[in-house]
């Protein structure tokens, strides 16, 4: 479905009632996949209406000028969509995600703030190292505190390991 409504913007000069009904349903979702498409699609059809083709609204009968398209994107979507579609790249607004379990792997879904915490401190190993969990996932990582890197804890079975509270214990996984 997706793919059919990407398409359409890519070739049509009609907006379909069921591309907009998508695209202003993605405001709902904060997954970034959700929103990249967005910022996709929009993004064809700025560039479509700047090189001179004309595109009509079904739903509201709008022939769209590089204006009355700027306008509606400012009117109906987020201030980050907005800036993905129509700022210079260097001035873009940055947004932060985090990561949601989900079935297979992660989601990628907009963090309330940019202070949203990724890791959990669990013991200083040395001046230098800290062990620390990744919250999403569980995940025990060393944290290189003079250049903030992370690297996986490995168990001496080459294996992952997670960090129970409980017990006080690194366990793998």
């Amino acid at each position: 479905m997706k793919n059919q409504l990407f398409e359409e913007a890519k070739r049509s000069d009609t907006l379909s009632r069921r591309l907009i009904d998508n695209l202003l349903e993605s405001m709902q979702y904060s997954s970034i996949s959700f929103i990249n498409w967005t910022i996709d699609v929009l993004r064809i059809l700025r560039t479509r209406i700047e090189r001179g083709d004309k595109i009509h609204d079904e739903v509201s009968g709008v022939l769209y000028t590089k204006k009355s398209f700027q306008e509606f994107v400012k009117k109906n979507f987020s201030s980050y969509i907005y800036s993905q579609v129509f700022s210079d790249p260097k001035k873009a607004e940055k947004v932060y995600f985090t990561l949601e379990a989900c079935e297979g792997g992660y989601n990628l879904v907009i963090a309330p703030s940019s202070k949203e915490k990724t890791y959990r401190w669990i013991s200083s190993l040395s001046e230098r190292f800290s062990l620390v969990e990744m919250i999403a996932t569980g995940i025990v990582y060393i944290k290189d505190i003079r250049n903030n890197s992370y690297m996986p804890f490995l168990s001496q079975n080459g294996k992952y390991c997670r960090y129970d509270e409980q017990a006080g214990k690194i366990l793998e996984i």
